[in-house]
């Protein structure tokens, strides 16, 4: 419970920072909440290929695990 506290903490925090910064930088206010909340709209497509690849490999490695772990209960209830 507390790490998830933390985490809406800590990404409530980046984003009162986030909001701060640009109203400090001049942006109209009534796009500092949508400036905020579409990250995506300035990436590169090579952003977009590293963002897929990191996906990707976290859940080939989410999946291995699982697929570890089942293996493993399987092997523990037949013996």
């Amino acid at each position: 419970m507390k790490a998830i506290m933390v985490v809406f903490i800590l990404a409530g925090g980046m984003f009162g920072l986030i909001i701060l910064l640009d109203f400090i930088m001049g942006t109209a206010p009534n796009l500092l909440i949508w400036k905020a909340l579409d990250p995506f709209r300035v990436m590169e497509p090579a952003e977009y290929v590293i963002v897929f690849l990191f996906a990707l490999f976290f859940c080939i490695r989410l999946l291995r695990s699982y697929f570890k772990k089942k293996k493993k209960q399987n092997e523990s209830q037949t013996n």
